[in-house]
Parts: structure tokens; sequence; C-alpha cells
């Protein structure tokens, strides 16, 4: 995955969600986060770490960032879900949850290992 792919997935989901403004993605490492975003600076956070997992769990961190900046708020409510499942299904998004926790969890034991 390269930051190409990134900046196409951010354009399609921005134009599908209807958010108009400039985001702003920035790929870090992180030990235990998948993603993250902060609304006042309409910025997304993606661990780096994830980049090799396969497209699909990088469209979903990006568009559950993107999410919580159109409804400018960080919690999963009603309305989260409702627009969310529009364009995953839960099933798929339970698989993605569950590679992505395992990958965070490599992670972890990798770390362990190396201190």
């Amino acid at each position: 995955m390269n930051y190409r792919n990134i900046k196409e997935i951010l354009s399609k989901y921005k134009f599908q969600i209807g958010i108009n403004e400039e985001i702003k993605i920035k790929v870090r490492n992180y030990k235990t986060r998948a993603a993250f975003c902060n609304l006042k600076t309409k910025t997304i956070y993606i661990n780096k770490n994830l980049l090799d997992l396969n497209e699909d769990i990088l469209e979903y961190l990006i568009l559950h960032e993107l999410l919580h900046i159109k409804l400018n708020s960080k919690y999963h409510n009603d309305d989260f879900y409702k627009i969310l499942y529009e364009f995953i299904p839960s099933e798929k998004i339970m698989y993605i949850g569950t590679k992505i926790r395992e990958k965070l969890l490599q992670i972890q034991i990798n770390n362990i290992k190396r201190a």
C-alpha cells in the first residue's frame, strides 16, 4: 500500500459521504492505535504498521475516521453506524476488526521480544 492509494481512498470516501473541506492524513508508527482523527485540525492519523494489510482494511480505517469528522463527534452513535453500514456490512467490519487486532497484537509481541 502506498501513499497514492491513501489519497485515492480519501478522495473517494470524501465525495461519497459529502465532505468538501480539506482533510489531511498522516501516517505514523503507533504501538496500540490503528487510526484516529483530530476533529479540530481535520487530520486523520493512520498506523504505518497496518499499511501492509489489504486495501479493504485501509478503506475501513479512512472511512471510519472520515465519519467522525463528518459527524464532528468522537463517539460511535446510531448515526455513525447507520452511515458506516451503508458502505461496509457489519460482518465485514467484524472481520476487519479481528485482522487489525491481530496485527497490533503481533506488533506488541515483537516489541516485547526486542526488549
